[in-house]
């Protein structure tokens, strides 16, 4: 196994660091870290990057080939990311192919979360006829007031109405 990281790119000042976080690498057969990697290649990871990614979550040869594969499924469909897309995350980011889904799971519902605010948002303005979002013109609106603020301080300084009026017309959509 020893020999197998060092072919794959593991460097000897690497070894003592990559062992300590997965010792258990020693209880894998062989043919099946040999496989993960295979697959790997198979997915257009270049070596280079497939040692990269071992470097920073070394438990991702722990994973069997279903579950890589299950992970990355994952990101490309949620994410709707292309193939090299996703290939770019998981490059940058590996621990999230060894990581919980359910951090990733809470952000995304976040960001939907958000998305839907802003949409909330943007009716209401155009509603009032406030939606000006063109700084070269009066009474822009910036991207990052429109969603960073709470509901009151919208209200009252950008939509310049009150908050009663925005739960009343939020009923209407």
């Amino acid at each position: 196994i020893l020999v197998f990281l060092k072919d794959l790119g593991i460097e000897d000042n690497q070894l003592g660091t990559y062992l300590t976080k997965n010792y258990a690498i020693f209880s894998e057969d062989l043919e099946n870290l040999k496989t993960r990697v295979a697959y790997l290649q198979s997915k257009n990871f270049s070596k280079a990057h497939i040692a990269q990614m071992v470097r920073n979550a070394p438990f991702l040869l722990s994973f069997s080939v279903e579950r890589l594969d299950n992970r990355l499924g994952f990101f490309q469909k949620e994410l709707e990311l292309s193939v090299k897309k996703t290939r770019d995350l998981i490059v940058r980011l590996p621990r999230l192919l060894t990581g919980s889904l359910e951090p990733v799971k809470e952000n995304m519902k976040v960001f939907n979360t958000r998305l839907f605010k802003i949409k909330e948002r943007h009716l209401f303005l155009t509603y009032l006829g406030r939606a000006q979002y063109d700084p070269t013109k009066l009474n822009y609106i910036s991207l990052d007031k429109l969603v960073s603020v709470p509901d009151e301080i919208f209200c009252e300084e950008i939509a310049k109405a009150s908050v009663q009026d925005f739960e009343k017309f939020l009923k209407t959509l």
